[in-house]
């Protein structure tokens, strides 16, 4: 297994900040509102109160989701979400590592030429199915 050094991860974090740092004003509202965060394999994790609600609800072209990842914060509907979604999210995260602030914009264009080809944005997205690719992988394991 290939490790990264402490400065790799550094310009990694730097990378993706602009994006991460939108999303870390969610820890504190979900923590006001009755949910949480913690830090969790140097991930900021995010979960229910209105945050969690929000996702149960929906968000535009995914529908209800359990969790969702920006940049270096994951967001749940609750703490066992989290837990069952992490592998997932994780390749998430390192999609945001690659992409840096593009990211969101990449996988937008990648859902809607999924569109265009009579798929799902979300099921037949690249990014998505190279995240359950790798949650596949592990159970295998």
């Amino acid at each position: 297994m290939h490790t990264i050094s402490d400065w790799q991860q550094l310009l990694r974090y730097l990378w993706v900040a602009p994006i991460t740092l939108w999303c870390l004003p969610f820890a504190l509202l979900a923590k006001w509102t009755g949910g949480g965060y913690a830090l969790h394999t140097g991930v900021l994790e995010i979960w229910g109160g209105w945050v969690g609600r929000w996702l149960a609800r929906g968000i535009p072209f995914l529908g209800a989701v359990n969790a969702i990842t920006v940049g270096h914060c994951v967001a749940g509907v609750s703490p066992q979400h989290l837990r069952n979604s992490r592998v997932h999210e994780r390749v998430h995260v390192e999609q945001f590592e690659r992409w840096g602030c593009l990211f969101p914009f990449v996988y937008f264009i990648a859902g809607v030429r999924a569109q265009q080809r009579g798929g799902s944005f979300y099921w037949d997205n690249p990014y998505e199915i190279e995240a359950r690719a790798r949650v596949a992988a592990t159970r295998d394991c």
